[in-house]
């Protein structure tokens, strides 16, 4: 096994597949000798770890009887310390959404820095996004994102310096809603997006803010 720190917040891993693989339905990962997740294939990443700190993993293959083999070698990693605190640049900025749920929702409540104000998106529809105008190009490597109760179980966040191509910068298939605090390497661009894929609820989606911050 071996490992790839990615941020402040998570680590990838990777191994070779299980040499006797007759019957091997999949493999299971520790953390620090806790189970963490399963995994299909030979990678995983793992997510919501503390900036600064050091971890250790195993990985062992199952089969479709519930076998499980020995334990691999134990691969380790610190991840990244906490980048500088920096200014909100989504701040009071322009905001579009694909969709508003109505009045008193719209995409500008997500970058007005109150909480108690949100956008939310049409119910029922997977395929939904907001971007923010930071009025100028920037090199982005945070956002922070403040769900409310309707959450994104699948998005990603892009950049893009003309609303038409975007590149992504994160993506997730494993979102719980709450805060997500996320940081990834830096990505230069004017307009920053939340990607709705999958719905975590049966509503649409719905954010108190939306910030995002650069160097």
């Amino acid at each position: 096994m071996t490992t790839a720190v990615v941020s402040n917040s998570a680590i990838n891993l990777s191994w070779t597949a299980s040499t006797d693989n007759v019957g091997v339905t999949g493999y299971q990962i520790s953390r620090n000798g806790a189970s963490v997740g399963t995994s299909t294939g030979t990678t995983f990443n793992d997510n919501g770890l503390t900036a600064s700190t050091a971890y250790s993993y195993t990985v062992k293959a199952v089969d479709a009887a519930g076998n499980f083999s020995a334990n691999s070698n134990t691969a380790t990693a610190t991840t990244n310390a906490n980048p500088p605190t920096s200014v909100n640049l989504a701040l009071g900025k322009t905001a579009v959404a694909s969709s508003i749920e109505g009045t008193g929702f719209e995409a500008s409540k997500a970058t007005d820095g109150v909480l108690t104000t949100r956008w939310a998106s049409n119910e029922g529809s997977n395929n939904e996004w907001i971007y923010v105008d930071l009025s100028a190009t920037q090199s982005v490597y945070r956002v922070k994102l403040n769900w409310e109760d309707a959450y994104a179980k699948g998005y990603k966040i892009q950049v893009s310096n003309d609303k038409t191509t975007w590149t992504d910068a994160y993506t997730t298939t494993t979102g719980d809603g709450g805060i997500d605090d996320i940081t990834f390497t830096a990505k230069s661009g004017r307009y920053v997006r939340v990607l709705g894929i999958t719905r975590g609820t049966t509503y649409g989606y719905s954010l108190y803010e939306f910030e995002v911050y650069g160097s």
